[in-house]
């Protein structure tokens, strides 16, 4: 499963899901590029790595993907505790935007899928990846 089908199919499943285009929104109003909605995030990344959307083999592959990436251990990997096994996409943005989109594996439980979008208001402005880490703190706080 190469790096190009993933650029190529995720913009095409969150359209699906309610999306425009498989990124991060940007907060200037009225811009409309590459914009997405955490909640379609979430359900297309949902689809295809703890879902039904690949085959088990390239599900594997995706999950060992999300699992081995190492630019999220300051994001949600950070706002969960330490038994919970993580796998995520991390992502940044004009305006000070931070991502993270993620499943959660909690010992024992059904995998969490959470999406966690950030922006400000100023342009320029720095990106905050504790912000990130308290929503997912809240996230596993309600389903601990």
């Amino acid at each position: 499963m190469p790096l190009l089908w993933w650029r190529r199919t995720i913009p095409r499943w969150c359209r699906s899901s309610g999306g425009t285009n498989g990124t991060s929104p940007r907060p200037s109003p009225g811009d409309r590029r590459d914009t997405n909605t955490p909640r379609a995030m979430a359900g297309a990344l949902g689809r295809f790595a703890v879902g039904a959307a690949l085959s088990k083999e390239d599900r594997l592959v995706l999950v060992d993907w999300l699992r081995d990436n190492t630019t999220g251990k300051g994001l949600v990997r950070a706002g969960v505790p330490t038994d919970w096994v993580v796998g995520d996409k991390t992502g940044s943005a004009d305006h000070g935007g931070r991502n993270d989109i993620a499943v959660l594996w909690p010992p024992g439980r059904e995998p969490i899928v959470i999406a966690v979008l950030t922006s400000r208001d100023q342009e320029g402005a720095e990106r905050s990846d504790a912000l990130v880490a308290d929503a997912a703190r809240a996230v596993a706080g309600a389903f601990g």
